[in-house]
């Protein structure tokens, strides 16, 4: 009821200071155009454009998550990956398996957090501290805390092989992807993981790469064409990320001098014991999810929604703990639909006053507020009003896709202090997504 009244009261001083033609691109007027922006001492309303319309979010949809996240778990560290051993040692032998507990870390061994201790090194570190020089069973890693279906089930295929599409998992490992640069008509030879590479590229004067690869295969098939001699470099998804876990840690096993037998029917008897590998603290976590605009750790994220609760823990567990979180705070979902974490899904939808109204209650926390990137300086909005006196002063979390471009964030004072809620949403737009970031971005100097 609380939450009615306010929004209510906001409507009362709505005060549209401008249309859709401010924010002109080529095309604009056949577009879909959604501004809210507040002042949040007063709650008076500055812009209000179709702001009770729904909109494909894309990444903005991770304020939405990150939200939920610091409003409902604590800010110790979400996620632990556990190894234990079972079974006797005799004589340096280790007569039992390894086993290796996912907990749905979507950070383990990320590139995002390199000073991090690498999990396969501490693992075999740990057993030569035990005297373990040989384990006559096997490495058993168990992904069952989360379904084996790590995609949602919204995202496009054409998105999955690339590593902005990769699936979660009970187990995830190095980002879910590996990098690689193909040149044209060559095989590749460098594909990590067991990973079969079907290179069908051409040289041409435009590079315009095509990937295709059906959840859970191992096979990569890429199409279209690479402009000059350099090839194409980029990042590509895992398709069964616990495979390259084992393969690591059996090379440093190895490296370690530490032998296995493969033996899986090593009796497990005896006392067992466990290590616990820790993840970052959540706005660590957070924070790269806002500032890189990672849907790995999104959709992480989300799951941690529910990682400690009955069920299957799957995505539309996550989803209906998320709209619960956000009814119990007495928001009202009519103008929600949540499909993921990262904002993915086409199939998402909010409004710009929706996210408006979050973002006004979470202005009073600090930390959720020092989770947006700042214009010019930083994360993905680094360019955007880099230029212009508004560097720094706006803090924006940006979302884009095919048609699709959105900011949502903060006006900042001179001490940092968030002023004003900004929410801009431009969906079906058919010319360069530069010319409608340059509109937005006159558009707010226009504002502020």
């Amino acid at each position: 009821m609380i939450r009615k009244v306010i929004v209510s009261l906001w409507a009362m001083f709505a005060v549209c200071v401008t249309t859709a033609a401010n924010i002109n691109f080529k095309g604009s007027e056949a577009a879909g155009i959604g501004v809210y922006i507040a002042e949040i001492s007063s709650g008076k309303v500055i812009v209000a454009q179709n702001a009770k319309r729904v909109f494909t979010p894309a990444s903005t949809m991770k304020c939405v998550t990150a939200a939920s996240v610091v409003m409902s778990l604590p800010a110790s560290s979400p996620f632990a990956t556990s190894a234990e051993i079972r079974g006797t040692v005799r004589d340096n032998v280790l007569e039992g398996n390894l086993y290796i507990t996912g907990g749905g870390d979507p950070t383990l061994d990320s590139r995002h957090f390199k000073t991090r201790e690498c999990f396969a090194e501490a693992v075999s570190g740990w057993l030569c501290s035990e005297g373990i020089d040989s384990i006559a069973g096997d490495i058993v890693i168990d992904t069952s805390v989360y379904p084996s279906i790590g995609v949602s089930p919204y995202w496009l295929l054409e998105d999955t092989p690339w590593e902005y599409g990769a699936g979660l998992y009970g187990i995830n490992y190095r980002d879910n992807s590996f990098l690689m640069t193909v040149y044209p008509g060559e095989a590749v030879y460098d594909a990590p993981y067991d990973i079969e590479v079907v290179n069908r590229l051409r040289p041409g004067r435009q590079g315009d790469v095509m990937a295709m690869r059906g959840e859970g295969s191992s096979i990569l098939t890429l199409t279209g064409t690479v402009a000059g001699s350099k090839g194409y470099t980029s990042r590509y998804s895992i398709p069964v990320p616990w495979v390259a876990l084992y393969h690591d840690i059996e090379s440093s096993l190895r490296q370690s001098g530490i032998g296995l037998g493969y033996n899986l029917d090593a009796t497990d008897g005896g006392i067992g014991k466990r290590i616990e590998h820790k993840s970052p603290l959540r706005d660590e976590i957070l924070r790269v999810m806002m500032f890189k605009s990672d849907n790995l750790f999104a959709e992480g994220m989300l799951r941690a929604l529910v990682l400690h609760e009955g069920g299957d823990r799957s995505i539309a567990d996550a989803v209906k703990k998320e709209r619960e979180l956000l009814i119990a705070k007495g928001y009202d979902l009519s103008t929600l639909k949540i499909a993921d974490g990262c904002g993915l899904a086409v199939t998402n939808r909010l409004s710009p006053e929706f996210l408006g109204s979050l973002l006004h209650d979470m202005s009073s926390n600090s930390g959720y507020v020092e989770l947006f990137p700042k214009v010019g300086k930083e994360g993905t909005v680094a360019r955007l009003l880099a230029d212009t006196r508004l560097k720094g002063r706006l803090a924006l979390k940006s979302g884009s896709m095919s048609g699709v471009l959105c900011y949502a964030g903060y006006k900042l004072d001179a001490g940092k202090r968030p002023t004003h809620v900004v929410v801009i949403m431009v969906n079906g737009f058919t010319c360069k997504v530069a010319e409608v970031r340059k509109a937005i971005a006159s558009y707010l100097l226009t504002v502020f």
